[in-house]
């Protein structure tokens, strides 16, 4: 098989993602094997939905994937980088070019990209951390919304610190009103307690934290080793009546204990049975179940609990220490706890334009996030809307004239692939790709570096004027390193092989003597 047969998924789906660049990025309608229909215009939620077994496309998967966790925005511009160098790379091919010569000049060009990066870079303190959160904020072309929510991200990433990628939670509610945005200090569960008869607020500021069920006791459970096994057989009406009354009155010592060691309320992984929840309320117990492991690990550690699973294991001890309340949001009960015991936690809740699109709004608020805490971290940024890539693009090709021989042809096709981002914003945006590509060049011959893309007002401008359009020097750095290491990653690729024993089977040994020699030619046994 030929490269390009090899790769040809990666880029059918890399001209998919391009698509959905920008505020005006297409939906795409995504339907699983198992029926599941998504309409979803983040590049993230469409690599993550993607049902692929075709090894290069794993690795592609693998490589957004990862860039996506570690940085938490830019996924889409990787992929879309990555398959216009693929789509450059097979022209230079069908000319002659080798892998490895074109993999080299990649390297040069990505190398005069990074140092024209610095030479376009700003202070962020010249437009602000909002401008960073509004710019990345493409999950509503609303302008209140966007200007609301993006005012909260950088109060966030002031008050929590350039880490606060990683220790925000965002949680999103479609409809309502644009004010009930607000941060939140503390974990927030997205349900409240499982009877409205339990208190909406802690009596005892005992936190536990489960990670099975909580039931009573069955007769002849054990947790731990298990030594010797007793059957215990109830025939009788009585029998089974007397078991279920030692049950009954084992959970309550277990609950007792829990309460006098200062329990308020019980969280746990699994469910609560039905027929110890009324127990729970009569005893001002906020019972939560069916919490998701990782919500359970930060309310563990927010309130320094220790995760036990089950009741009888809860003590002193193993309690978190804080305080919950259960607040009315959006229609629905939610649950915030507080604690100054262990990490800090910090909850982003804001309001989605509408139920479709809840998912890919929170996707956009954890990038704003990201890629607010990225520049803040920095303290640099640079002209978004595409006018750095058609920057960058102008001097990679300029560096690669000093270059010779056929790198040169390899590092100008890099030049010329970066121009794929602002074509693509243009072309979400409305707007005629090739004309805009024109004037973006016209404008650096000019002298204009920071004209690029300005998809909302539907035009090519100045995007650090009045309403700046920034991204962060990290996060753009990143971006371009991670898209050149896919696509020559790919381009090397020139065969594909099975996994399995590559031993030629049908070679038959050859024979030796009783002494164990080899059996010298024209001497076997059919000579």
């Amino acid at each position: 098989m030929t490269n390009d047969e090899l790769v040809a998924n990666v880029r059918t789906v890399a001209d998919t993602v391009q698509t959905t660049l920008g505020p005006f990025g297409a939906n795409k309608l995504l339907v699983q094997q198992d029926g599941t229909v998504t309409a979803t215009a983040s590049s993230t939620e469409l690599l993550e939905r993607f049902d692929i077994t075709d090894p290069a496309m794993t690795l592609l998967q693998t490589a957004a994937s990862g860039f996506g966790d570690r940085y938490g925005d830019g996924t889409g511009t990787v992929v879309t980088l990555a398959g216009a160098l693929l789509h450059e790379a097979d022209g230079l091919a069908e000319q002659g070019l080798h892998p490895s010569a074109i993999e080299q000049g990649y390297r040069d060009g990505l190398d005069s990209a990074l140092d024209a990066i610095e030479h376009t870079a700003h202070p962020l303190s010249s437009f602000g951390a909002e401008a960073v959160a509004k710019t990345a904020l493409t999950g509503t072309r609303d302008p209140q919304v966007r200007q609301s929510v993006a005012a909260q991200v950088a109060n966030v990433v002031e008050n929590v610190g350039a880490d606060a990628s990683d220790s925000v939670r965002v949680v999103s509610r479609s409809g309502g009103a644009i004010a009930e945005t607000e941060l939140l200090n503390g974990v927030v569960l997205e349900r409240g307690p499982i009877l409205e008869s339990m208190p909406r607020s802690l009596e005892r500021d005992g936190i536990a934290v489960l990670s099975s069920s909580v039931d009573v006791p069955h007769v002849g459970s054990q947790l731990g080793d298990v030594s010797r096994r007793v059957v215990f057989e109830a025939d009788s009406f009585e029998d089974r009546e007397g078991i279920a009354e030692y049950e009954s009155e084992a959970f309550t010592e277990q609950l007792r204990a829990a309460i006098d060691a200062g329990c308020g309320a019980i969280i746990t992984e699994r469910a609560i049975n039905e027929r110890v929840q009324t127990q729970l309320a009569a005893e001002g117990i906020l019972g939560i179940q069916r919490v998701d492991t990782d919500e359970l690990r930060a309310i563990a550690r927010t309130t320094g609990a220790t995760v036990v699973p089950t009741l009888g294991q809860v003590s002193e001890s193993v309690l978190g220490r804080g305080a919950i309340t259960v607040q009315r949001k959006a229609g629905r009960d939610m649950t915030v706890i507080k604690s100054d015991a262990g990490e800090p936690a910090h909850t982003l809740f804001c309001r989605a334009p509408d139920p479709r699109t809840v998912t890919a709004f929170e996707h956009s608020v954890e990038t704003a996030i990201a890629a607010t805490a990225a520049a803040v971290r920095d303290g640099r940024v640079i002209p978004g809307g595409g006018a750095v890539e058609a920057t960058v693009s102008q001097a990679v090709k300029a560096e690669a004239r000093s270059l010779t021989g056929r790198q040169q042809l390899s590092a100008e096709a890099f030049g010329t692939a970066l121009m794929t981002v602002p074509r693509a914003l243009a072309k979400t945006a409305g707007l005629d790709g090739g004309r805009t590509v024109v004037q973006l060049r016209v404008a650096r011959s000019e002298g204009r570096d920071s004209v690029g893309v300005d998809a909302l007002a539907g035009t090519t401008a100045d995007v650090l004027g009045d309403d700046p359009i920034v991204e962060p020097v990290r996060i753009k750095k990143a971006i371009l390193t991670a898209a050149t290491d896919l696509a020559t990653q790919l381009i090397r690729i020139d065969d594909r092989l099975q996994a399995v024993d590559l031993s030629d089977d049908d070679v038959e040994p050859e024979e030796t003597t009783a002494q164990g020699q080899e059996t010298p030619p024209g001497q076997g046994r059919n000579a």
